[in-house]
């Protein structure tokens, strides 16, 4: 799940980053100004939530392999899908995808509650391990299809997918409030990927596509 790295692909590994704070910095280079997104960032050790084998570069802006032919995402784009949704303390945010829970603890600390859907069981329940070991009370876990939403009696603020797909799923449409927004990666003609932003005004849904992308297929 990534954009086209602008960082040096050689980096020896005494220039690696080495925690949150290199991060950061790179992360501002990079165009993330929203203060309260780099805080949040800063709050969420990136080392707990990738494999064992990759903890030495887990403060890279780079997506990196994960269970079940996933990834996780890289930073930037976390931080820039985020920065599009508005997101305030009082908000209730559904995310479809929820992987390692990187992202998920990031929405955490942006709004008043995460509800998160995965899937595959084995990465929902460490994240779920990952969520309590950070002791953050405001995310509740779902196992299931992101394309089928949450269920018809919630509606959210704002709806983040970490997946690919052709259309919009209907039913995450119909769970998005008014004036809600929606960030979600669409697949387009030759297999190129664009970041599609959507906004509900009243019955109306004004799209507008963002950046190119590439991120797993919704499934």
């Amino acid at each position: 799940m990534f954009f086209a790295h602008k960082g040096n692909q050689t980096k020896k590994s005494s220039d690696l980053n080495q925690d949150n704070e290199d991060l950061i910095d790179e992360l501002k280079i990079e165009g993330i100004t929203k203060n309260d997104i780099l805080i949040a960032i800063k709050n969420v050790p990136r080392e707990l939530f990738v494999e064992k084998e990759f903890i030495q570069i887990a403060y890279e802006n780079i997506p990196l392999p994960i269970d079940c032919g996933q990834t996780i995402s890289q930073p930037y784009v976390v931080a820039h899908m985020i920065s599009y949704l508005n997101l305030k303390n009082t908000d209730k945010v559904l995310e479809i995808g929820t992987g390692t829970g990187y992202q998920t603890a990031i929405l955490s600390h942006l709004c008043k509650e995460v509800c998160t859907i995965e899937i595959h069981s084995g990465l929902l329940n460490k994240a779920k391990e990952r969520i309590t070991k950070l002791n953050l009370k405001n995310v509740i876990f779902k196992l299931g299809n992101g394309a089928e939403g949450w269920n018809g009696k919630f509606f959210f603020d704002a709806i983040i997918v970490s997946a690919a797909s052709e259309k919009i799923p209907p039913q995450l449409l119909k769970s998005l409030k008014n004036g809600g927004s929606l960030i979600m990666p669409q697949k387009k003609i030759f297999g190129n990927q664009k970041l599609l932003l959507v906004k509900k005004n009243n019955e109306t849904f004004l799209k507008k596509e963002l950046s190119n992308v590439k991120f797993v297929p919704l499934l």
